[in-house]
């Protein structure tokens, strides 16, 4: 029993040193780790903070915009509420002496507005008002699947006209035919304008080929029958007219495609030798070819 102290006391100092190394050992990487990251923030410590200072820069910079922003918002309802408070008092001020209003001005706005979609030498509708009609009966036809007819007319030989008898009576020639053309075509929602020059439009919706076909055969002989005088016409000695003639049921949005068929057989017209009519019918659609069927 004595002679087993010393080994066990040996035994238990040898622990004892061994958990002391441990203990040493884990104080110096502690320390190694420790000496690691001073050298590290101090080696990184002006990125750091230069990284805070950006930070704080921006946030200042976010804050004095959305101040600003609120100073707008403030300045343009306070602006919509003076606006809104001037258009009640404006409209307070027409209740109140709507009977005493000049109805003068009203007058002259409807008769500009008249004047601005009419032409100034035939009384005729102007290419504004020609233009205006043929985008909106181009969408109702469409909606309705029914037929857009239009004639396209040129007076022959016009150039030798004015040649011939002046300018002056060149335009009163052609305020005849625009009187001729007032009075064959009179039916609720036809339109008969003068596109430029010597050249008409009669723009004839919910009507087909045969019926345009109609329309510009009876001008042709109305024409006739008013027996104007062209000396320099090699057509009988008198103001005759080549007309081209189309119709179709619109399906795409290009109404841009009649006008281009009218054109086309009013060149076919002349091309036969003028004072005729020529028809055809247009092929309209995200297809189209641009081809004309002439009947």
């Amino acid at each position: 029993m004595g002679l087993s102290n010393p080994y066990v006391q040996v035994l238990d100092i040898e622990q004892t040193l061994a958990e002391l190394n441990a203990t040493v050992d884990r104080l110096r990487q502690e320390r190694d780790d420790l000496e690691i990251a001073l050298t590290t923030a101090v080696e990184h410590g002006d990125a750091i903070e230069s990284q805070l200072e950006m930070a704080n820069r921006q946030l200042q910079a976010e804050v004095q915009q959305r101040r600003q922003i609120e100073r707008q918002l403030r300045d343009l309802v306070a602006t919509i509420t003076q606006k809104s408070r001037d258009l009640e008092l404006v409209l307070q001020t027409i209740t109140e002496h709507a009977d005493q209003m000049d109805l003068q001005w009203l007058g002259r706005y409807i008769e500009s507005e008249s004047t601005a979609r009419q032409d100034p030498l035939t009384g005729l509708a102007n290419r504004r008002k020609l233009d205006e009609t043929i985008a909106s009966e181009w969408i109702r036809a469409r909606r309705q699947q029914k037929p857009l007819a239009m004639a396209l007319c040129d007076v022959d030989f016009f150039k030798a006209y004015n040649d011939r008898y002046g300018h002056q009576a060149g335009d009163e020639c052609l305020q005849q035919i625009g009187d001729i053309f007032r009075n064959q075509v009179q039916r609720e929602g036809d339109l008969v304008a003068r596109y430029g020059g010597e050249e008409f439009v009669v723009l004839l919706p919910d009507t087909d080929t045969d019926g345009a076909r109609r329309v510009g055969d009876r001008l042709l002989e109305a024409v006739a029958r008013a027996d104007l005088l062209h000396e320099a016409s090699p057509l009988g000695g008198r103001v005759t007219l080549s007309i081209g003639v189309a119709a179709t049921v619109p399906r795409g949005d290009d109404e841009g495609q009649l006008f281009a068929e009218v054109d086309r057989l009013l060149y076919q017209a002349k091309q036969q030798g003028r004072n005729r009519v020529v028809s055809g019918t247009v092929s309209t659609g995200d297809t189209h070819d641009g081809r004309i069927r002439p009947n």
